[in-house]
């Protein structure tokens, strides 16, 4: 199977390197002509939780450069970037071409499905995270598995072959209900979004109680969206929907407990590099802080965890929380707020009005 890989930052250019590594005709595609030169000739260097690797010349188009017939292509551009690429990539599809979302964001299958047809769309999601640094230069930040399923459910050779191809990245799991674990994600994503109200590493934001009062309610918030629509929300190696429901102030506490579990678990890897002075990370906080403290640009809050709003006025669930959390990124953004602890203050003292307080 001939990969394309469509976003080769973060996410693409690492899936697209360990796929290189294990023998696959691979082909990175980004619009940053000097990221995708540095990986034509030999500069493409990973470090962080996997140790230091350097890829020898890679095959690298910026997206005007692409002209060959497209087989199997990985999206991993940012949810926002979504439309204008595959647009930009749709005449190439071969007739048996597919498009695979390796994306974070609740709707990005639906607006890839809007251009290339539903039966050419494969929904995937990745668990792993890493850093875009400098062109050439990336960092593998986050162990964790990759998911693959067709949007039907069914199981065919070509889910199968990305099930192969995956796993040379991570551990992956070939799925039959994708949409159930994109919104996990989703769900989760509310507390990964709150993380970003304060310039701290991500695990200490977290690991502090006067986040997790705030975070509980608004997962909570989110999976009670996911409830409406019928979906079964998974739980998996940094999640778990239950605890977000406590009924009395035990749960409440093994609610804290599992929170401060599951982000010691991610940051395990950055903070044993760093005791061992083996590597100090770039990125220490979510995509979002990311985005917003290091590139200095907009984070992908809008088309990625945004759209959770529309979707809850569909069903006619309210998420003030949710909404919220998002003008508060907003404005940060746009330089109308800073950050730091004053902002969960805030978000604590609406779900105090709300009356949504945990036990």
């Amino acid at each position: 199977m001939r990969v394309t890989v469509v976003g080769s930052g973060a996410i693409g250019g690492l899936t697209g390197a360990w796929l290189a590594m294990g023998g696959e005709d691979v082909t990175f595609v980004d619009r940053n002509r000097e990221h995708v030169e540095a990986i034509r000739t030999s500069r493409l260097r990973i470090d962080g939780g996997r140790g230091v690797h350097r890829l020898g010349p890679q095959r690298a188009r910026t997206p005007e450069e692409l002209a060959e017939p497209l087989e199997c292509v990985l999206l991993a551009v940012k949810s926002e970037d979504t439309r204008e690429a595959v647009e930009g990539i749709r005449h190439l599809l071969r007739p048996d071409g597919f498009v695979v979302s390796l994306q974070n964001g609740l709707a990005n299958e639906d607006v890839i499905a809007d251009a290339v047809g539903r039966a050419r769309t494969i929904g995937a999601l990745p668990d792993y995270g890493g850093a875009y640094v400098d062109p050439g230069h990336l960092e593998f930040v986050i162990e964790g598995p990759v998911y693959v399923g067709e949007l039907d459910g069914r199981v065919t050779p070509r889910a199968e072959a990305l099930h192969r191809l995956l796993s040379k990245m991570a551990e992956c799991h070939l799925l039959t209900d994708i949409a159930a674990r994109i919104w996990a994600k989703k769900c989760f994503g509310s507390q990964t979004v709150a993380s970003a109200l304060v310039d701290l590493p991500y695990h200490v934001v977290l690991s502090d109680v006067r986040a997790q009062r705030v975070t509980g309610p608004l997962v909570r918030e989110a999976l009670e969206v996911a409830r409406a629509y019928g979906i079964d929300v998974p739980g998996g190696p940094f999640f778990e929907p239950s605890p977000y429901f406590p009924e009395t102030h035990a749960d409440t506490k093994r609610l804290f407990a599992w929170i401060r579990a599951t982000v010691e678990k991610q940051a395990r890897c950055a903070i044993e590099h760093q005791r061992a002075g083996t590597h100090t990370y770039v990125k220490q906080g979510s995509g979002i802080h990311w985005d917003i403290v290091y590139r200095r640009r907009n984070s992908e809050v809008r088309s990625g965890h945004g759209p959770l709003e529309e979707m809850a006025a569909r069903v006619g669930v309210p998420v003030p929380l949710n909404t919220k959390l998002h003008r508060m990124i907003y404005e940060i953004e746009d330089g109308g707020r800073t950050l730091g602890w004053h902002n969960f203050d805030e978000l604590q003292s609406l779900i105090g009005r709300l009356g949504k307080s945990l036990p």
